[in-house]
């Protein structure tokens, strides 16, 4: 699948603003001002053009279909007849009933479903009717809806059968309810089977009144219930207009679209189809899209583009598989370009995707003014961080007084008045274009990871209007829900008084609160702790995103709490009975909106009306259930995810998916070799950890230098998962150096950003996420000038002393191999001419041993000083870990980095066309691989001895690891020369420079086996370096497309 019919699209021509005037049939480029003039444009123009696919899944049709998705193509002479039998049916249907007809034929109409090309159409044929359309979300509650139904005067409201059941009986009181046909129905008739006598259309008041009202959107609003947003027919043309492609430039490819059309963004790639001829791509209605179905969509229809929320690309980045997540990031670094909008974007998670040459493309839109950043392909000059905006809307950037930040100032389309727009916002001074960077909302929005936009006063009231509340305050920025934090009149209140409290409140006003703005879990309530206080402004009111500051790690723990909720004494899983289990929990996680007793096993969970934040607590609760299975059984925990749900979203599947996971005796299955490996290691992980958690113990403070170096990345990352670690202090380089040496905490404005970003920078060029959990472990302190060993000893015998510990301070000293570069030269400390080829686990008393450079020679000082504190002072336990060669990371798509001498070599071969020729092993360690050793070591419990060696135990020849390279890069025959000769060559041709005389010097003994480390004692001590294997010719490949993706190799 993926081919389509592209034929010559002829772009129409308009302008987004300008004077209104509603064309017939034989509509011309100047005439055009409205979404139907454009239909009825490509229907003559481009009759037989794609305009959208409309993805379905044909398990409904053959449920033994191994392909489990089809696509219905529309082309734009049927989607123009479509309209038209729309129109028809909706004056049979709607306009018909006396209800509606009293009212004039002019009041809106409402449409209330899920989105996809069945929304599209009703939308169109509305427009075309010149009846002003409603769009509603379909997550908003009934209370809302019918909040938005008064204020539009609206009268009637289309629906689904997936819809209809969220709506109230007050609902149909104020308005008529009716059903709509799917479009499918549309497609097997043409305009005249529905013909009815048409009632003239009424051109005069396009012709005298441009802002007449033809479409209507909602925001948050500012009182807890949407506000409606009246909009003229051209505000669609502005989406249409909304990119920078040249008029030649060839755009009819497939794009992607996973947004909901009740929201502006939504809106933009369909209209883009209108204008460009770029197909539009749904995804399957009935579905809310995940990371797989995504992927999936991608590679059946052969999509160029996507435009998607921070939310999909965060499940993207977070896939547990490794293999599938390097399989999804390639496919993306395919695309012409990734457009993210309808919220913010992690940067983390922006520099993973940059690191990984996707073409992302930050997106933003007003829904007063629509988008903003136009759509393009971007280049070089295009800085991802920024928003591009675009230059046919007459936007404006205002300074704000005394600051160097600015305001944007837009004017909607048929409005006379200026609207400025909520957000603080930096400009891009490096950029001959006008970009900018979004700093902040300055209004009271939160806004979920989901892109939904919550205004919460409503929630608030409800709480502050309490007698035993002082200030009710909800945060959740940046995160799939909400959560309030308490201050309570009494600050000595109890706890879990005040929280059961504000649950009352909370649960009382949760049915009229639209279902994404919920709190659904006491988790989410936060109790101020003493000491901490709700900063507010001069003028009084609550400063949201200062809250979320200064409550950062009660906000994240309850969040960690929320994700292992539990039902306490209400229904869990009965192994015995999964089914039944399901259908218990369906009405509870859906508000009663899906009845588990009465639902058919067959019944998709998200066409019935399940929506992502329910599958969000749907996953927690089985998980919940899950691990009350496993604990009676005495077995590792296990958690579903909400991707788990989306992959089996009935109750059938869902019930054989949880058999599968667990068998009678709690063992656990899988369906792919990648999955299996994943879940022992992860098993046997566990099974280790519980040893630990089974003995006394208290939790540990790690102090740790050098955490945004490579090794230390990946150790922080490790360290951060041990549970009996409660805090890890880094001391992280600060922008400025002071000459007493002494470290500080952040007492500088900016540095606390400074310092994290710093670690970030260093974790994600690792390939590492840390998780909230993970991150509150982590403690950034400013080191203001390199702190010595001298230092560093003071710090743990005073910490000794101070805390009267009964066991010394363990102090892990990263050494290297270059400390032993002559051992077998030399012989060992006693000075005799015997040759010793496996160097042992102690000290090494001949400093000519060590390389002659200041790096080695300031390691060999540094573990003679150590040894000497291991006996002379009882209150320190040195470890000193000489680390061998060690390679990029084999389970993270981070980097080896290239200033490295193997990445080197490799490079210089490549340019020359050859490797050396090399006959001996090497003993490559994966720095991940290393960095779990190293944190095994240091947390390991008793003796460990001062000198350890960290290498991987399992040498291979260096042959055969340039050989898989050479065919990796596509060199010719002979791809190998002597050592001499290559060496000679990479010289002349510059590209060794500093290393020459590393290669000439040292390279064939520390990287060829000459030097080899003895890892008996270490083996001992660290499980991952005992069954540590050699590496594999899939990752040494890997190592070659890394430095492709990062440009170092061709």
């Amino acid at each position: 699948m993926g081919r389509y019919h592209h034929s010559c699209f002829r772009r129409p021509v308009f302008k987004p603003k300008g004077p209104v005037s509603l064309a017939d049939d034989n509509i011309s480029e100047s005439d055009i001002s409205s979404l139907p003039d454009l239909i009825r444009f490509n229907a003559r123009e481009n009759p037989d053009h794609v305009f959208a696919i409309q993805s379905e899944l044909r398990e409904a049709i053959s449920p033994e279909s191994e392909d489990d998705r089809y696509g219905v193509q529309i082309t734009f002479k049927q989607l123009d007849e479509m309209v038209r039998a729309c129109e028809s049916w909706i004056r049979i249907a709607v306009m018909s009933s006396n209800q509606y007809t009293k009212l004039g034929e002019q009041a809106p109409i409402a449409i209330y479903m899920e989105s996809g090309v069945g929304l599209f159409l009703y939308l169109a044929a509305l427009l075309s009717m010149n009846i002003p359309a409603l769009l509603i979300s379909a997550r908003l509650s009934s209370p809302s809806v019918q909040h938005l139904l008064k204020k539009t005067n609206s009268k009637a409201i289309l629906v689904s059968r997936r819809t209809s059941p969220s709506l109230s009986k007050q609902t149909s009181e104020l308005a008529q309810i009716v059903q709509v046909e799917p479009y499918s129905a549309f497609m097997a008739h043409s305009s005249q089977t529905h013909e009815t006598e048409d009632p003239p259309n009424d051109k005069s008041r396009y012709q005298s009144n441009g802002q007449r009202t033809a479409l209507i959107l909602h925001s948050s609003g500012t009182t807890g219930l949407p506000k409606p947003i009246f909009l003229p027919h051209r505000y669609l043309l502005g989406y249409a207009a909304c990119h920078q492609f040249a008029h030649d430039e060839e755009t009819n490819w497939v794009n992607l679209s996973t947004l909901p059309m009740y929201h502006g963004f939504g809106l933009l790639a369909p209209c883009l189809s209108l204008s460009i001829g770029m197909i539009v791509c749904f995804p399957p209605s009935s579905t809310i899209p995940a990371t797989k179905s995504i992927m999936d969509l991608i590679r059946t229809f052969n999509c160029r583009s996507l435009m998607t929320v921070p939310s999909i690309v965060e499940d993207i980045l977070c896939q547990p598989d490794e293999h599938e997540r390097r399989e999804a990031l390639k496919l993306l670094a395919k695309l012409e370009f990734l457009a993210v909008g309808g919220g913010a974007l992690k940067p983390e998670h922006g520099i993973k995707l940059a690191k990984h040459q996707i073409k992302l493309l930050n997106h933003y839109g007003v829904t007063e003014i629509g988008a903003i950043a136009p759509i393009f392909r971007p280049q070089s000059d295009y800085n991802w961080k920024f928003l591009r905006l675009r230059s046919d809307l007459g936007l404006e950037l205002h300074p704000i007084p005394n600051s160097k930040y600015y305001r944007l100032v837009g004017y909607p389309i048929g409005c006379e008045e200026p609207f400025e727009v909520q957000d603080e916002l930096e400009r891009n001074d490096a950029s001959s274009h006008v970009e900018i960077r979004i700093l902040g909302r300055t209004d009271d929005v939160i806004v979920l990871k989901t892109g939904e936009k919550i205004q919460p006063r409503q929630l608030e009231d409800a709480l502050n209007a309490d007698p035993a509340i002082k200030t009710a305050v909800c945060v959740g920025s940046g995160f799939f829900e909400l959560a309030v934090v308490i201050d309570p009149i009494n600050e000595n209140a109890d706890d879990e008084t005040t929280k059961e409290q504000a649950w009352k409140i909370i649960s009382a006003m949760n049915p009229s609160i639209d279902h994404h703005a919920r709190i659904i879990s006491k988790n989410a309530i936060i109790v101020k702790p003493k000491g901490k206080t709700i900063p507010r402004s001069d003028k009084g009111s609550v400063m949201r995103q200062r809250v979320h500051e200064i409550f950062k790690e009660e906000i994240e723990d309850a969040y960690a709490a929320m994700e292992l909720d539990t039902l306490g004494d209400g229904p869990f899983l009965d192994f015995a009975n999964i089914e039944m289990g399901i259908r218990r929990l369906l009405p509870i996680i859906t508000s009663n909106r899906l009845d588990g007793k009465r639902m058919s096993a067959e019944e998709d969970f998200f066409e019935s009306g399940m929506d992502s934040l329910q599958t969000v607590h749907f996953s927690r609760y089985l998980g919940s259930g899950l691990r009350k299975l496993r604990e009676e059984r005495g077995s590792e925990k296990l958690q579903i995810s909400a991707d788990f749900i989306y992959r089996n979203p009935s109750i059938k599947k869902l019930t054989a998916g949880i058999a599968s996971l667990i068998n009678s005796e709690g063992e656990v299955q899988s369906g792919t070799t990648n999955d299996r490996i994943e879940r022992i290691k992860a098993v046997s992980d566990e099974f280790m950890a519980n040893l630990d958690r089974q003995l006394p113990s208290t939790e540990h403070t790690i102090l740790m230098t050098g955490s945004t170096g490579n090794l230390g990345a990946h150790t922080l990352a490790k360290l951060t998962r041990i549970r009996t670690i409660g805090k890890i202090i880094c001391l992280v380089r600060g922008q400025q150096t002071v000459s007493d040496g002494a470290t500080s905490t952040f007492n500088v404005e900016g540095a606390e950003s400074f310092l994290l970003s710093r670690q970030r920078s260093a974790l994600e060029a690792a390939g590492i996420h840390l998780a909230p959990e993970q991150w509150a472990k982590v403690e950034l302190l400013e080191l203001s000038s390199i702190v010595g060993e001298s230092e560093t000893i003071e710090l743990a015998e005073q910490s000794f002393v101070t805390r009267k510990a009964t066991e010394p301070v363990r102090l892990l000293f990263s050494s290297s191999i270059a400390v032993a570069r002559y051992y077998r030269q030399r012989g060992d400390n006693r000075g005799e001419d015997h040759v010793r080829s496996i160097v042992p686990e102690s000290a090494i008393l001949d400093p000519l041993v060590s390389m002659p450079m200041g790096y080695a020679e300031a390691k060999w000082v540094c573990e003679m000083y150590l040894d000497c504190v291991a006996k002379r002072l009882l209150g320190i336990e040195p470890v000193i870990v000489r680390v061998g060669q060690l390679s990029g990371p084999e389970k993270t798509s981070g980097v080896w980095k290239t200033e490295e001498h193997i990445p080197t070599l490799v490079h210089a071969s490549q340019k020359i066309g050859a490797f050396p020729e090399m006959e001996g092993t090497a003993s490559w360690m994966p720095v991940d691989r290393a960095a779990s050793s190293l944190s095994e070591i240091l947390m390991c419990r008793g003796k460990t001895g001062n000198f350890l060696h960290l290498e991987n135990p399992v040498r291979q020849p260096l042959k055969d690891i340039f050989t898989i390279m050479a065919n990796e890069l596509g060199l010719q025959r002979p791809f190998m020369v002597p050592f001499e000769q290559w060496l000679q060559s990479v010289t002349v041709a510059g590209e060794i420079r500093s290393l020459e005389s590393f290669y000439k010097d040292h390279f064939h003994q520390l990287a060829g086996g000459t030097v080899t480390l003895d890892t008996a004692k270490a083996r001992t001590l660290s499980n991952g370096l005992m069954r540590s294997g050699g590496i594999d010719k899939d990752l040494i490949r890997e190592y070659v497309h890394r430095w492709r993706r990062d440009g170092f190799l061709k």
